[in-house]
């Protein structure tokens, strides 16, 4: 995951963000975190692996039990594969973290997946092999196909056969796609057929500008909404688009982000401060909305 992944911001536990069971690349051996405290807190660290013939148990570069830094610092924990056997491991990081008294603990459960493969073993020949080798006359019109012509034969052969396959598969797919968009089509051409006769008098709202979860506001103030015909959806061009929207558009200079009060993986919700357009020394608290 090519971003920041934050599990615990401003004291607040990301619940979202635990709950993903991210995949490890194969190649990927360790992995960092960064962690700091602003007052005392103690913590106790353990793994679990459900697959300990795959993987052995992960190994972390500071003590299993101690005292959360005060200062920005980062810890390794290594995950090693044995090489024994093919399995898809699960991985369990445990996290306990205790602020100021036993009674109140904090637990936090980091999943993650990792492809653990079989390490191949190179063939080993014995001496006694290699003298009765030497003494040995090659026949090269009896002599049977080696091992590594066998594999080659049967290399083709499975290569072949998954092509094969593969295009089956791909001929069913192709085959289901254009029924579908021949059924779409004759409900398309239906539904317009049925609008341009029938002309629908039914409103959609488009846009509307509400609090978070869609709340009542609390002042009766009514915010300017964008109200678009259904049959006109798709004859809106882009630049009508921005002459609707232009009446309830707000401008980036007027709007201070704060704290942050929710996120997510594509998006978050920030506290911010509006400045009054018509009076600049006029404030007002509202929830901005950014996605990515």
């Amino acid at each position: 995951l090519d971003a920041e992944l934050s599990y615990v911001r401003n004291d607040v536990i990301n619940h979202y963000a635990l709950s993903f069971n991210l995949l490890i690349p194969s190649e990927t051996n360790n992995l960092h975190f960064t962690w700091h405290a602003k007052s005392k807190v103690e913590y106790k660290l353990g793994f679990q692996v459900h697959d300990p013939m795959a993987m052995a148990l992960p190994q972390a570069n500071i003590s299993l039990q101690g005292e959360v830094p005060r200062t920005l610092s980062v810890f390794r924990v290594e995950l090693s594969c044995t090489g024994r056997l093919d399995s898809d491991v699960t991985i369990l990081m445990q996290l306990n973290l205790t602020i100021n008294s036993s009674k109140n603990i904090t637990v936090l459960n980091f999943k993650r997946r990792k492809m653990c493969y079989k390490k191949l073993e190179p063939e080993v020949k014995s001496p006694t092999a290699d003298k009765n080798s030497s003494k040995t006359i090659f026949d090269p019109v009896n002599a049977a196909p080696t091992t590594s012509t066998r594999v080659f034969y049967i290399s083709v052969g499975v290569c072949c056969a998954v092509i094969f396959l593969v295009a089956i598969i791909l001929a069913v797919l192709h085959l289901h796609s254009m029924k579908r968009i021949e059924l779409d089509d004759s409900i398309s051409d239906s539904s317009s057929s049925q609008g341009l006769s029938q002309p629908s008098t039914q409103t959609t709202q488009y846009l509307r500008a509400d609090t978070p979860n869609n709340a009542t506001p609390v002042t009766s103030k009514c915010y300017p909404t964008l109200r678009i015909e259904k049959n006109d959806l798709k004859s809106v061009t882009l630049m009508e688009a921005k002459a609707k929207v232009k009446d309830i558009a707000i401008s980036r200079e007027r709007i201070t982000l704060k704290d942050v009060l929710q996120e997510g993986t594509f998006g978050r919700i920030f506290h911010g401060i509006l400045i009054e357009e018509k009076d600049p020394s006029k404030e007002k608290q509202v929830f901005v909305k950014t996605v990515k």
